[in-house]
């Protein structure tokens, strides 16, 4: 397939699983972002780093003895929601998804470092993957236009944890995509689209043998990037050739009697993965 450039920086949080989906879906519905920015956010220095890597070797090895196959969990949740799997544990070239490639550190989207190098390419459009707050002092410069894909429907469902919202309030699963401002999930609305619950098999047996938070991770890893992936192609693929800077846009409907959804209790993540997805 031929590849068709597109005036977009992706912001990839190199520890998101979301970074590599979104890239995944783009390359094979044929488009080539111009930049692909591989952000080791918070990371400065080689203990920085040293300790990152012990933490997550920490929690590898105290992580529940049944649960000891987690790449092995969340192909079969791909695969189970219909999708391809991506393996994210395997060696793959950023290279063949973007036009340039660039790895760096910064502490966050407050660090000035990353402010500076987006206002260098302020003529793309940007996608955010991860990272944390994005400030008001950069969703406020014009010149700055953040695409995020939110797994929810707004602004019914704003806010933490919409993914498992979403299964419990419409009984479906959706995403929205638009242009990131200083509210909670209140930018300038472009599409939404819904789908219907996937029937995750390989979830039963843990959630009965007490893997709630494995589970729950696996769910937000493996099958929750795919679906904000399939939008961000629909608004390629609708908006072709247009600056995505510059794409059509709705307001949203005030937000003031729909207060942002919190993360939600174990208990309930629990209730709500046996019910919706088993």
């Amino acid at each position: 397939m031929a590849e068709t450039a597109i005036n977009l920086t992706v912001i990839g949080d190199r520890s998101c699983s979301t970074t590599r989906t979104y890239l995944e879906h783009m390359r094979a519905a044929g488009f080539r972002p111009r930049l692909l920015w591989l952000v080791d956010f918070g990371s400065y220095s080689w203990r920085t780093r040293l300790r990152k890597v012990v933490a997550v070797l920490t929690a590898w090895r105290h992580a529940p003895a049944q649960n000891p196959h987690y790449a092995e969990l969340c192909k079969r949740l791909q695969v189970q929601a219909g999708y391809t799997p991506i393996d994210h544990e395997a060696a793959w070239r950023p290279s063949d998804y973007a036009e340039e490639v660039h790895s760096f550190c910064v502490r966050d989207f407050d660090d000035p470092l990353l402010h500076a190098r987006m206002a260098q390419v302020a003529d793309t459009a940007f996608l955010y993957t991860n990272g944390g707050k994005v400030p008001a002092a950069l969703l406020d410069r014009p010149e700055i236009r953040i695409l995020h894909i939110h797994p929810g429907i707004v602004p019914d469902l704003r806010g933490s944890d919409c993914l498992l919202w979403s299964a419990v309030v419409r009984r479906r699963l959706g995403v929205s995509c638009f242009y990131m401002s200083a509210g909670i999930d209140e930018g300038a609305l472009i599409s939404q689209r819904e789908f219907d619950l996937p029937r995750l098999r390989a979830l039963a047996p843990l959630l009965a043998d007490g893997a709630e938070p494995f589970c729950y991770r696996a769910l937000l890893y493996a099958v929750d990037p795919h679906l904000r992936a399939q939008l961000l192609v629909d608004v390629l693929r609708s908006h072709a050739g247009t600056d995505l800077r510059k794409l059509p846009a709705r307001e949203q409907a005030t937000c003031a009697s729909r207060p942002a959804y919190l993360w939600m209790h174990p208990r309930l993540r629990l209730q709500v993965m046996k019910e919706a997805f088993c």
